[in-house]
Protein backbone atom coordinates (compact mmCIF):
# COMPACT_ATOMS: atom_id res chain seq x y z
CA UNK A 1 0.00 0.00 0.00
CA UNK A 2 1.37 3.49 -1.01
CA UNK A 3 0.80 5.77 2.03
CA UNK A 4 0.93 9.84 1.26
CA UNK A 5 1.42 12.47 3.37
CA UNK A 6 -0.55 15.44 3.15
CA UNK A 7 0.13 18.45 5.08
CA UNK A 8 -2.69 21.35 5.69
CA UNK A 9 -2.97 24.38 6.71
CA UNK A 10 -5.94 26.58 6.69
CA UNK A 11 -6.54 30.20 7.35
CA UNK A 12 -9.80 31.19 9.06
CA UNK A 13 -12.19 34.38 9.06
CA UNK A 14 -11.34 34.97 12.53
CA UNK A 15 -12.59 37.43 15.24
CA UNK A 16 -11.07 38.96 18.40
CA UNK A 17 -14.19 40.52 19.80
CA UNK A 18 -17.36 37.97 20.87
CA UNK A 19 -19.71 37.85 17.98
CA UNK A 20 -22.30 35.79 16.72
CA UNK A 21 -20.88 34.93 13.17
CA UNK A 22 -19.01 32.10 12.64
CA UNK A 23 -15.06 31.39 12.38
CA UNK A 24 -15.11 29.85 8.70
CA UNK A 25 -12.03 28.38 7.23
CA UNK A 26 -11.07 31.18 4.00
CA UNK A 27 -7.86 29.16 2.72
CA UNK A 28 -7.01 25.65 2.39
CA UNK A 29 -3.48 25.09 1.36
CA UNK A 30 -1.57 21.70 0.85
CA UNK A 31 1.25 19.82 0.22
CA UNK A 32 0.87 16.24 -0.87
CA UNK A 33 4.43 13.93 -0.24
CA UNK A 34 4.57 10.67 -1.32
CA UNK A 35 6.44 7.84 1.20
CA UNK A 36 10.17 8.63 0.09
CA UNK A 37 8.71 12.44 1.57
CA UNK A 38 9.06 13.51 -2.01
CA UNK A 39 6.83 16.36 -2.81
CA UNK A 40 4.54 15.48 -5.76
CA UNK A 41 1.56 18.23 -5.58
CA UNK A 42 -0.13 21.20 -4.39
CA UNK A 43 -3.32 22.24 -3.61
CA UNK A 44 -4.41 25.88 -3.01
CA UNK A 45 -7.84 27.91 -2.68
CA UNK A 46 -9.69 30.44 -1.34
CA UNK A 47 -13.71 30.45 0.03
CA UNK A 48 -15.84 32.77 -0.05
CA UNK A 49 -17.08 32.99 3.71
CA UNK A 50 -20.80 33.83 4.75
CA UNK A 51 -20.19 37.16 6.10
CA UNK A 52 -17.33 39.72 5.90
CA UNK A 53 -14.06 39.41 6.69
CA UNK A 54 -12.63 41.15 9.69
CA UNK A 55 -10.04 43.58 10.38
CA UNK A 56 -8.06 41.23 12.02
CA UNK A 57 -8.35 38.10 9.60
CA UNK A 58 -7.12 40.98 6.71
CA UNK A 59 -3.91 42.65 8.68
CA UNK A 60 -2.80 38.52 9.80
CA UNK A 61 -3.02 37.27 6.41
CA UNK A 62 -3.54 40.21 3.72
CA UNK A 63 -6.55 38.16 2.33
CA UNK A 64 -8.89 40.99 1.54
CA UNK A 65 -12.49 41.27 0.07
CA UNK A 66 -11.33 42.04 -3.82
CA UNK A 67 -9.69 38.11 -3.32
CA UNK A 68 -12.39 36.72 -2.12
CA UNK A 69 -15.53 37.87 -4.11
CA UNK A 70 -15.13 35.33 -6.64
CA UNK A 71 -13.84 32.81 -4.83
CA UNK A 72 -15.21 29.39 -4.75
CA UNK A 73 -17.93 28.32 -1.59
CA UNK A 74 -16.91 25.99 0.61
CA UNK A 75 -18.99 23.15 -0.40
CA UNK A 76 -17.02 23.66 -4.19
CA UNK A 77 -13.83 23.85 -2.54
CA UNK A 78 -14.03 21.03 -0.38
CA UNK A 79 -15.22 19.08 -2.91
CA UNK A 80 -12.08 19.87 -4.39
CA UNK A 81 -10.11 19.53 -1.84
CA UNK A 82 -10.72 15.85 -0.90
CA UNK A 83 -10.43 14.57 -4.73
CA UNK A 84 -7.01 15.99 -4.07
CA UNK A 85 -6.53 13.90 -0.97
CA UNK A 86 -7.40 10.77 -2.42
CA UNK A 87 -6.44 7.56 -0.45
CA UNK A 88 -4.63 5.77 1.93
CA UNK A 89 -2.54 9.40 3.58
CA UNK A 90 -1.58 10.50 6.18
CA UNK A 91 -2.91 14.19 7.72
CA UNK A 92 -0.23 16.05 8.77
CA UNK A 93 -0.69 19.34 10.21
CA UNK A 94 0.86 21.95 13.15
CA UNK A 95 -1.04 21.59 15.97
CA UNK A 96 -4.44 19.76 15.74
CA UNK A 97 -6.43 22.54 15.41
CA UNK A 98 -6.74 22.71 11.38
CA UNK A 99 -8.75 19.01 11.14
CA UNK A 100 -10.85 20.27 13.75
CA UNK A 101 -11.85 23.48 11.62
CA UNK A 102 -12.57 21.09 8.93
CA UNK A 103 -14.94 19.15 10.98
CA UNK A 104 -16.90 22.12 12.47
CA UNK A 105 -17.36 23.58 8.69
CA UNK A 106 -18.56 20.51 7.62
CA UNK A 107 -21.49 20.46 10.41
CA UNK A 108 -22.03 23.87 9.44
CA UNK A 109 -22.25 22.87 5.56
CA UNK A 110 -23.95 19.39 6.57
CA UNK A 111 -21.08 17.36 4.54
CA UNK A 112 -19.28 14.19 5.68
CA UNK A 113 -15.82 14.90 6.99
CA UNK A 114 -13.07 13.49 5.13
CA UNK A 115 -11.41 10.63 7.16
CA UNK A 116 -7.66 9.95 6.96
CA UNK A 117 -6.02 7.00 7.43
CA UNK A 118 -4.25 8.46 10.31
CA UNK A 119 -2.79 11.59 11.84
CA UNK A 120 0.32 13.28 12.80
CA UNK A 121 0.81 16.17 14.81
CA UNK A 122 4.13 17.53 13.49
CA UNK A 123 4.39 20.23 15.91
CA UNK A 124 4.27 17.79 18.92
CA UNK A 125 6.80 15.76 16.76
CA UNK A 126 9.27 18.43 17.09
CA UNK A 127 8.27 19.30 20.56
CA UNK A 128 8.64 15.61 22.31
CA UNK A 129 11.22 14.48 19.45
CA UNK A 130 13.45 17.74 19.28
CA UNK A 131 12.98 19.99 22.14
CA UNK A 132 12.09 17.60 24.70
CA UNK A 133 9.65 19.58 25.98
CA UNK A 134 5.74 20.60 26.82
CA UNK A 135 6.17 24.45 25.97
CA UNK A 136 4.15 24.79 22.53
CA UNK A 137 6.30 25.95 19.71
CA UNK A 138 5.47 28.48 16.96
CA UNK A 139 5.93 27.40 13.54
CA UNK A 140 8.74 30.39 12.38
CA UNK A 141 10.81 29.57 16.07
CA UNK A 142 10.93 26.02 14.54
CA UNK A 143 12.18 27.06 11.47
CA UNK A 144 14.48 29.07 12.83
CA UNK A 145 15.96 26.43 14.94
CA UNK A 146 16.05 23.82 12.16
CA UNK A 147 17.65 26.39 9.65
CA UNK A 148 15.13 26.80 7.81
CA UNK A 149 14.10 29.56 5.28
CA UNK A 150 10.99 31.14 6.48
CA UNK A 151 8.48 31.50 3.44
CA UNK A 152 7.58 35.76 2.18
CA UNK A 153 3.80 34.80 2.80
CA UNK A 154 3.57 33.47 6.52
CA UNK A 155 -0.29 33.14 7.46
CA UNK A 156 -1.37 31.99 4.03
CA UNK A 157 -2.10 28.74 3.93
CA UNK A 158 -0.22 27.37 0.74
CA UNK A 159 2.73 29.39 2.20
CA UNK A 160 2.09 27.86 5.94
CA UNK A 161 1.67 24.34 4.35
CA UNK A 162 4.84 24.28 2.63
CA UNK A 163 7.19 25.21 5.26
CA UNK A 164 5.36 22.77 7.71
CA UNK A 165 6.04 20.19 4.92
CA UNK A 166 9.88 21.57 4.82
CA UNK A 167 9.91 20.71 9.07
CA UNK A 168 8.53 17.20 8.32
CA UNK A 169 11.10 16.35 6.09
CA UNK A 170 13.54 17.80 7.69
CA UNK A 171 13.05 15.86 10.87
CA UNK A 172 12.05 12.76 8.98
CA UNK A 173 16.37 12.86 8.43
CA UNK A 174 17.09 13.35 11.74
CA UNK A 175 14.87 9.92 13.73
CA UNK A 176 11.82 7.66 13.07
CA UNK A 177 8.96 10.25 13.65
CA UNK A 178 6.25 7.43 14.06
CA UNK A 179 7.80 6.66 17.10
CA UNK A 180 8.10 9.48 19.15
CA UNK A 181 5.86 9.13 21.87
CA UNK A 182 4.59 11.89 24.11
CA UNK A 183 6.77 11.87 27.59
CA UNK A 184 4.62 11.11 30.84
CA UNK A 185 4.48 13.26 33.73
CA UNK A 186 3.83 12.53 37.19
CA UNK A 187 1.23 15.03 38.72
CA UNK A 188 1.76 14.30 42.26
CA UNK A 189 5.24 15.58 41.90
CA UNK A 190 3.78 18.75 39.99
CA UNK A 191 0.76 19.46 41.43
CA UNK A 192 0.93 18.09 45.18
CA UNK A 193 2.68 19.44 48.22
CA UNK A 194 2.57 17.19 50.99
CA UNK A 195 -1.23 15.49 49.85
CA UNK A 196 -2.35 19.07 49.07
CA UNK A 197 -2.86 20.37 45.74
CA UNK A 198 -0.92 23.81 44.55
CA UNK A 199 -1.81 26.67 43.13
CA UNK A 200 -0.69 25.04 39.47
CA UNK A 201 -2.58 21.77 40.48
CA UNK A 202 -6.21 23.94 40.91
CA UNK A 203 -5.53 26.19 37.94
CA UNK A 204 -5.05 23.20 35.73
CA UNK A 205 -7.96 20.81 37.38
CA UNK A 206 -10.12 24.16 36.89
CA UNK A 207 -8.86 24.87 33.38
CA UNK A 208 -9.62 21.38 32.29
CA UNK A 209 -13.48 21.20 33.88
CA UNK A 210 -14.03 24.57 32.08
CA UNK A 211 -12.62 22.99 28.76
CA UNK A 212 -15.26 19.57 29.53
CA UNK A 213 -18.13 22.00 30.00
CA UNK A 214 -17.40 24.65 26.95
CA UNK A 215 -16.77 21.42 24.48
CA UNK A 216 -20.03 19.36 25.77
CA UNK A 217 -21.94 22.47 26.65
CA UNK A 218 -23.11 20.94 29.27
CA UNK A 219 -23.67 23.30 33.06
CA UNK A 220 -24.92 20.08 34.42
CA UNK A 221 -22.23 17.96 34.02
CA UNK A 222 -21.09 15.21 36.18
CA UNK A 223 -18.51 13.32 37.83
CA UNK A 224 -19.17 10.15 35.45
CA UNK A 225 -19.74 12.34 31.92
CA UNK A 226 -16.22 14.17 32.70
CA UNK A 227 -13.70 11.26 33.97
CA UNK A 228 -15.08 9.95 30.15
CA UNK A 229 -14.66 12.42 28.61
CA UNK A 230 -11.49 12.58 26.23
CA UNK A 231 -9.99 15.43 27.71
CA UNK A 232 -9.77 13.67 31.18
CA UNK A 233 -8.52 10.33 29.72
CA UNK A 234 -5.75 12.02 28.53
CA UNK A 235 -5.04 14.19 31.58
CA UNK A 236 -5.04 10.70 33.69
CA UNK A 237 -2.44 9.20 31.04
CA UNK A 238 -0.29 11.80 30.86
CA UNK A 239 0.13 13.10 34.18
CA UNK A 240 -0.08 8.82 35.95
CA UNK A 241 -3.22 9.42 37.67
CA UNK A 242 -3.55 6.00 39.99
CA UNK A 243 -6.94 5.30 41.98
CA UNK A 244 -6.32 6.77 44.96
CA UNK A 245 -5.27 10.18 43.11
CA UNK A 246 -8.48 10.05 41.28
CA UNK A 247 -10.50 9.83 44.30
CA UNK A 248 -9.48 12.84 45.31
CA UNK A 249 -10.27 14.77 42.13
CA UNK A 250 -13.76 13.36 42.06
CA UNK A 251 -14.34 14.73 45.68
CA UNK A 252 -13.31 18.29 44.70
CA UNK A 253 -15.32 17.77 41.86
CA UNK A 254 -18.40 19.89 42.25
CA UNK A 255 -16.86 22.56 44.00
CA UNK A 256 -14.46 23.37 41.17
CA UNK A 257 -17.19 23.38 39.08
CA UNK A 258 -19.54 25.08 40.96
CA UNK A 259 -17.15 28.23 40.72
CA UNK A 260 -16.86 27.84 36.75
CA UNK A 261 -19.98 27.57 36.51
CA UNK A 262 -21.03 30.19 38.45
CA UNK A 263 -18.30 32.41 36.87
CA UNK A 264 -19.71 31.46 33.59
CA UNK A 265 -23.39 32.76 34.29
CA UNK A 266 -21.85 35.95 35.80
CA UNK A 267 -19.88 36.92 32.25
CA UNK A 268 -23.85 36.27 30.86
CA UNK A 269 -25.05 38.75 33.46
CA UNK A 270 -22.81 40.85 32.46
CA UNK A 271 -22.63 40.95 28.81
CA UNK A 272 -26.73 41.28 28.67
Amino acid sequence: MIMNYIIVDVERNSFNYETDKPSEIIEIGAVKLNKDGEMIDTFSSLIKPSCALSRFTIKLTQINENMIKDAPTFHECYRDFVTFLGEDYTFVSWGKEDYRFFEVDCIRNNTDIFIPASFMDIQEVYMYGVLKTFNTPSLSSALMALEIDENANSHRALSDAESTAKIFIALAKMFDIHSVQKPKRDAKVLYFIDGTINRPGKKKYAKLINSVIKKTGNLHLSWFEFKSHSKWVEFKDDFQIDSVLEKYYEKQFEKYKTNIINSILQKQVKSV
